[in-house]
């Protein structure tokens, strides 16, 4: 059996920046298990794995594009101080949630001067390159899909 859009695969893994900072494995999260073209996965992944065979080792370059996504500067949003004044104390790398345009979004409080306070809602590994090592554990019919749009988010929908 082969890696189609039809399978669930789980991987055992090890992901980092193409510049070699370790992002995580499956010896600290467990193996990992998703079905290619569901958005479980990021895309160059999804994409990458389809033909793989049981047992077998794979090492994928995956362009920001195809990982997290380029870097943009339009996710970057810059407010007043006062803005931010019933969360207490914050700072730099705080993380705070808030809705746009009917969604839940995260942002990072990635500076704060007198005059204002800049947050960026880029994924945190936007703009970077990933590697992704591993090797297939195993392959299986794809499990029923829950009810929902079909977009890999169980629905609410966050990916959309």
């Amino acid at each position: 059996m082969t890696v189609t859009d039809n399978t669930q695969v789980t991987i055992h893994y090890t992901f980092s920046t193409s510049d070699g900072r370790a992002l995580g494995s499956s010896d600290q999260s467990g193996p990992f298990a998703f079905v290619p073209g569901r958005g479980d996965a990021v895309p160059g992944l999804e994409s990458r794995i389809l033909g793989a065979k049981k047992g077998e080792s794979f090492r994928f370059e995956i362009p920001a594009a195809e990982a997290y996504g380029e870097w943009d500067e339009d996710k970057e949003f810059q407010f007043p101080p006062s803005a931010l004044e019933g969360l207490g104390d914050i700072e730099v790398g705080m993380r705070v949630s808030t809705t746009m345009e009917g969604r839940s979004v995260d942002l990072v409080i990635t500076e704060i001067t007198p005059e204002q306070i800049v947050l960026d809602a880029n994924h945190p590994l936007a703009g970077h390159d990933i590697v992704f090592e591993g090797l297939v554990a195993e392959i299986e019919e794809a499990p029923e899909m829950a009810a929902g749009c079909g977009c890999g988010h169980s629905c609410g929908c966050g990916g959309h």
